[in-house]
């Protein structure tokens, strides 16, 4: 299992310091999901690692896949050959939710500087998960994001973050979790209760 921490799951494409969009090959796409905490590592150590929320894995077509659509049949082998030749990326887009700077502390706040091209961005192993998620000083900067599904993105990465914690422990850090979401979502009701339903759908409020 500690094996898809260590190997990339994608590589930097382009980046701002808002966020950053990264390619993979469409096997190395089993991993990675929907929520997950994922960190953009700088070659060589000049620059901060950026961590980041995965909040969508795109698959655009190719003029190959256009032209196979149209067969009358596929075969496996096939299906395998322009998987494994594709010559468009799976596309992740990632929103930065703080870094880790020359001092050793992760700062919930937006980089200095973002990724570069060709950056590997890895999966936050459990420890380092749990040690970017332990505070919730970036549930603003997701809920205030226009660009992604804030309630829905939120509530995946702490369900996530949830099942790395020990069980006794994970519903009293979705209770506190809720707790900092009412209080940045106190005027947005319907926000807030989509949210809440979302982290702890087996309890009544």
């Amino acid at each position: 299992m500690s094996e898809m921490y260590d190997f990339p799951i994608a590589h930097v494409l382009r980046a701002g310091t808002a966020g950053f969009s990264a390619g993979a090959r469409v096997e190395q796409i089993d991993q990675p999901a929907f929520g997950m905490v994922v960190r953009a590592q700088p070659r060589g150590g000049t620059r901060e690692v950026v961590y980041g929320l995965l909040y969508d894995i795109h698959i655009d077509d190719d003029p190959l896949v256009r032209q196979l659509v149209l067969a009358n049949t596929l075969s496996e082998e096939i299906i395998r050959d322009q998987h494994h030749h594709r010559i468009v990326p799976v596309e992740m887009s990632v929103i930065s939710i703080g870094y880790r700077g020359f001092d050793g502390r992760i700062h919930y706040a937006l980089p200095p500087r973002p990724p570069i091209s060709l950056d590997p961005v890895y999966l936050c192993n459990p420890e380092e998960t749990r040690a970017v998620t332990q505070q919730f000083d970036y549930f603003r900067m997701v809920l205030s994001n226009g660009q992604v599904p804030g309630e829905q993105l939120l509530a995946a990465t702490l369900l996530m973050a949830a099942t790395m914690l020990p069980e006794r422990e994970q519903y009293p850090f979705l209770v506190e979790a809720g707790r900092e979401a009412a209080r940045l979502l106190s005027n947005e009701q319907p926000r807030l209760d989509n949210l809440l339903r979302l982290i702890y759908p087996n309890h009544t409020r």
